[in-house]
């Protein structure tokens, strides 16, 4: 908290080794999740170079309410969306609960082949896909996903059951389970 505290000071400062320690800190994570998001490496690459750039020209926005590393990430998940929405490919939300969701993580997690996983993850809705991305592969609270997507905690929730029961629907239909063809 306090190394954070210095490098937000430092950076508002403008000091050159804090926007360093940026981009070696953040931008290999935003790659990654931005990749998972938007399915494409080299629009994942311009999305992490323009959330660079606004958390430089925004920083005297940051109001310090949330962690950097939040305020960052709800950058980049902007900028996602925006691409998305610009390819029509941001679907609507259905708000509903899916009541096994326990058993579903449980089943993926011991039984998926994390390339097909991945492969998967892809063909589903990016509302689901964001969300299962930062809780499983960036390892974000529910609450801190609720804080960078702007949502209740409870609609992130429905987020992770539904687009779990999504992936398990799609690699029961598809996929390879345990080593065999489905």
């Amino acid at each position: 908290m306090v190394a954070e505290k210095l490098l937000i000071n430092n950076l508002k400062r403008g000091h050159e080794d804090a926007y360093r320690q940026v981009v070696e800190e953040y931008g290999n994570k935003l790659l990654r999740t931005c990749c998972l998001i938007l399915k494409d490496r080299e629009e994942a690459e311009d999305v992490v170079q323009e959330t660079l750039i606004k958390i430089f020209q925004k920083l005297n926005t940051f109001k310090e309410n949330s962690g950097l590393y939040t305020w960052i990430y709800t950058i980049a998940l902007n900028l996602c969306r925006d691409r998305l929405r610009k390819k029509r490919e941001l679907l609507s939300l259905e708000d509903e609960w899916v009541n096994d969701a326990e058993s579903v993580e449980s089943y993926v997690e011991k039984n998926i082949d994390r390339e097909l996983l991945r492969k998967e993850l892809f063909e589903i809705n990016s509302v689901y896909r964001e969300t299962l991305v930062l809780f499983y592969f960036d390892n974000f609270s529910v609450k801190e996903i609720s804080d960078i997507l702007n949502e209740k905690e409870g609609t992130i929730k429905s987020r992770l059951s539904r687009g779990r029961n999504i992936l398990k629907e799609k690699l029961l239909k598809g996929g390879q389970l345990n080593g065999e063809k489905r």
